[in-house]
C-alpha cells in the first residue's frame, strides 16, 4: 500500500530492515556530516578532540567548539528578537549514554525506551554534534509551547542546524518527535535539507552514502 516516494525513503535509509539489525560503523570521514542513526554506531571508546565547555549562560556540559561558535551565534541573533535558549544534555560519552538508556529500560521496557533514546553507540550525543536546545524556564515537555521552538523552526538552518527528529517523520528516523534536539550540520546542508523538508537520514542515503 505505500507509495513509490515512501518506497524509495525506506530502502535507501534502510527502513526495509528492523532497527538495530544489519548495524554498521559509521564513516568517520564524513567529519560534521557523519550519520548515527538505528543503524549507523559509533565505537564505544569514541569522543570528539575538540570539545569545548558551554557557558552557564547559555547552557551546561560541552559541545565541539565549531558546534559551540555556531550556536553562540544564533543565540545571539535571537536574543536581539528578544528569544532566548538554554542548551541540556549536550555531548555524551559512551558509558553515560549506556547508563541513560539502561534506567529508561528499567523505567519503560526496551520497546518504549528505544522510541524515544538511543541505544549506547548509536546516539548522536556522542558526536558532539547534537544539543538539545530548551529555554531556561521550560523542560523538555513543554518546549513545544514556547515562541521559542517556533524561532527555531524557523531560523535554526542559517546557522547550520536541523530539527533532528520532525514530527512528520517519525518512520524514518526511528524516534519521536523531539522539538528540542538540533543536529550541527553546517549552513549549506543545513539550508538543503530545510529547502526539500529532508530528515538527515534521507539526506545522507541521497548526497552523501
Amino acid at each position: 500500500d505505500l507509495k513509490s516516494r515512501e518506497i524509495v525513503e525506506k530502502v535507501n535509509t534502510n527502513r526495509d530492515y528492523d532497527y538495530y539489525t544489519d548495524s554498521m560503523s559509521t564513516d568517520m570521514a564524513k567529519g560534521n556530516l557523519v550519520l548515527t542513526n538505528k543503524y549507523y554506531y559509533l565505537d564505544s571508546s569514541y569522543q570528539p578532540t575538540n570539545l569545548v565547555g558551554i557557558n552557564s549562560n547559555y547552557g551546561t556540559g560541552q559541545i565541539k567548539k565549531e558546534v559551540y561558535e555556531a550556536y553562540l551565534t544564533m543565540i545571539n541573533a535571537a536574543k536581539d528578537e528578544q528569544f532566548n535558549f538554554y542548551a541540556r544534555s549536550n555531548y555524551r560519552s559512551y558509558t553515560k549514554q549506556l547508563s541513560i538508556y539502561n534506567n529508561y529500560v528499567k523505567q519503560d521496557g526496551q520497546a518504549i525506551t528505544d522510541t524515544y533514546s538511543a541505544r549506547p553507540g548509536y546516539s548522536e550525543h556522542q558526536t558532539g554534534l547534537a544539543m538539545d536546545i530548551v529555554t531556561k524556564t521550560s523542560n523538555f515537555e513543554t518546549f513545544v509551547n514556547t515562541k521559542e521552538c517556533g524561532w527555531l523552526i524557523a531560523n535554526a538552518y542559517q546557522y547550520g542546524f536541523i530539527l533532528r527528529y520532525p514530527e512528520d517523520k517519525i518512520d524514518i528516523t526511528g524516534y519521536k518527535y523531539e522539538p528540542w534536539h538540533y543536529r550541527y550540520v553546517g549552513v549549506e546542508v543545513a539550508a538543503k535539507i530545510h529547502e526539500t523538508n529532508l530528515t538527515f537520514d534521507e539526506y545522507y542515503a541521497y548526497y552523501l552514502k
